[in-house]
């Protein structure tokens, strides 16, 4: 062995040339190069033992496997290696060369030590994929428990999607990671977690998908996309994200074919390539990730599923008692009156007295068939059938008025406006009327005035209902148009439907204008409803 020890620096200076020309080099140091080599040679020469030579061989794999190295590349150092001796070796005088013997011996070591390599190299491959595998398993393991809780409060989600990010930080050992969805109302992708450095810079980061930008170049390619340094790229990058401290970027899309979800990308503070164990190690993570969202995502949509489900079976436990109940009183009144009809005599002077309770009784059961009727094309996105033509809504105010006077008392009264004509459904307008007053009315304070109050504004028509008394929550105006707003539970006989103000609702929005309402304790409650003064436009063809 004395050749390799009187050779030494020889053999290191041109393995370090040919070593520096092969693709595996590219990036590395003079020192990260040289690592493991001295040591190596001192080996064979017995001027190191295997413990001090294992020592050197871990730190050498460790630095390759952080770098991306596969081990065709690291055993082709070990090649290179063994050219340079024999040249080395070819070159010498007759009187330095190694015999044949010495030289097997040398290339025996080697292959030895390249064996031993092999073998550290593959415990090293094993201890990472189950690093891998771990990870994985953490992210599989917090969304199972995200997918059996109950439904959670808002914000919940944002704090799943952290510690997810978190497990991805860790795994690839990044100094920031970020996880951006993609809404397809603004055609931008929002950060939805960001944890490491930078985050708060970060967290409100909203990025577009056009090509010339970072983010959209990872959402269009199927490949990783990395970034050696954000300072200087041409790709276009936000400020916040430019000016971090964090220099290189590694981004993959979610998911890497089929539909568009969103891109994860980690950070560094050194500029730097990503190796190749980086990139993949990334893509995996992003894989695991994307079935998980796509899981939660599918559970929202069942949970949200079995929501509409149980409001049509309560939608249809009301329609159950309506017709059980509230249509039977006036069917019943009906029937008796006929009844009653029938003993009579030709001349009796009840007659017109049951006669008129029949027709009110009917009109009744008309009026509540045409609520429920309407109800149901509103449910089924369509408006209501308007027959238009001129009318005065100074004078249907009135007529509601009167014939609500007749029922209830004498506190509504109409103001404002006079001769405020258009083109409208007449009947359509008249059931919103009293639809808005009866409510006035019902809920209204009772020693206190109910207000149609009506208003021209330029080409539209506004009508304000107005009555004193208790404010509506805030949590029930959300809802207070839709059908059912009244209650939860199936009504019962003489209950109000919950049906009056969303055919209100109905009838504006068919004739192309809104309804809303203010309510306070002090001023009382308003509902407001604005019409165009023609509502044909808004017809269907």
């Amino acid at each position: 062995m004395n050749f390799i020890q009187h050779h030494q620096e020889e053999i290191l200076r041109h393995w370090a040339i040919e070593a520096g020309k092969a693709a595996s080099a590219r990036g590395l140091s003079d020192v990260e190069l040289n690592n493991m080599m001295p040591f190596l040679l001192a080996s064979l020469t017995g001027g190191a033992d295997w413990e001090n030579l294992a020592r050197h061989i871990e730190s050498h794999l460790g630095d390759r496997i952080r770098r991306g190295f596969e081990m065709a590349e690291i055993v082709e150092e070990f090649a290179i290696l063994e050219r340079c001796i024999a040249d080395c070796a070819r070159r010498s005088p007759p009187a330095e060369r190694p015999n044949e013997e010495e030289l097997a011996r040398i290339f025996l070591t080697l292959q030895s030590t390249m064996v031993r390599t092999a073998d550290v190299f593959q415990e090293h491959m094993r201890l990472d994929e189950q690093r891998e595998k771990r990870y994985l398993r953490q992210l599989r393991t917090l969304a199972d428990e995200a997918l059996r809780a109950p439904p959670e409060p808002p914000g919940a989600l944002t704090d799943r999607l952290q510690e997810a990010m978190q497990i991805v930080r860790e795994a690839t050992g990044a100094d920031a990671a970020a996880l951006l969805l993609y809404e397809p109302e603004t055609h931008h992708l929002v950060t939805r977690a960001v944890v490491g450095d930078a985050g708060a810079e970060l967290r409100e980061f909203a990025a577009s998908v056009d090509l010339d930008s970072f983010t959209g170049q990872v959402a269009a390619h199927a490949e990783a996309i990395a970034v050696d340094d954000i300072v200087t790229t041409e790709l276009e990058v936000s400020d916040a994200l430019r000016f971090s401290g964090i220099h290189s970027l590694l981004g993959v899309r979610l998911p890497r074919h089929r539909r568009f979800l969103g891109i994860i990308y980690i950070g560094v503070r050194e500029q730097r390539s990503f190796t190749n164990r980086e990139i993949r190690r990334l893509e995996a993570l992003g894989e695991g990730l994307t079935v998980h969202l796509d899981n939660a995502k599918l559970h929202a949509e069942l949970r949200e599923r079995l929501i509409d489900v149980e409001t049509e079976r309560k939608l249809r436990e009301r329609f159950t008692a309506v017709l059980a109940h509230d249509l039977r009183g006036p069917l019943s009144t009906a029937k008796m009156s006929t009844q009653l009809l029938k003993r009579l005599d030709d001349d009796a002077a009840q007659r017109p007295g049951l006669i008129d309770r029949i027709d009110r009784n009917l009109d009744v059961i008309d009026r509540m068939i045409r609520d429920l009727l309407d109800i149901s094309r509103m449910r089924a996105g369509r408006r209501l059938p308007l027959r238009i033509d001129w009318c005065d809504l100074r004078t249907l105010a009135e007529e509601v008025v009167e014939d609500l006077r007749l029922v209830h008392d004498s506190r509504l009264e109409v103001e404002g406006a006079h001769d405020l004509r258009g083109m409208w459904s007449r009947d359509e307008l008249k059931r919103a009327l009293w639809n808005l007053a009866e409510n006035g009315i019902k809920y209204g304070a009772p020693a206190k005035p109910i207000t149609i109050r009506l208003t021209r504004r330029d080409d539209e028509a506004e009508v304000q209902v107005h009555n004193f008394g208790p404010a509506i929550p805030v949590a029930n105006r959300e809802h207070i148009f839709d059908p059912f707003a009244q209650g939860r539970a199936a009504p019962r006989v003489g209950e109000s439907w919950g049906l009056g103000l969303a055919l209100v609702r109905a009838c504006a929005e068919a004739h192309g204008g809104t309804v809303s309402v203010e309510s306070d304790e002090i001023d009382g409650t308003t509902f407001t409803m604005v019409l165009p003064l023609d509502a044909r436009p808004h017809q269907a063809s």
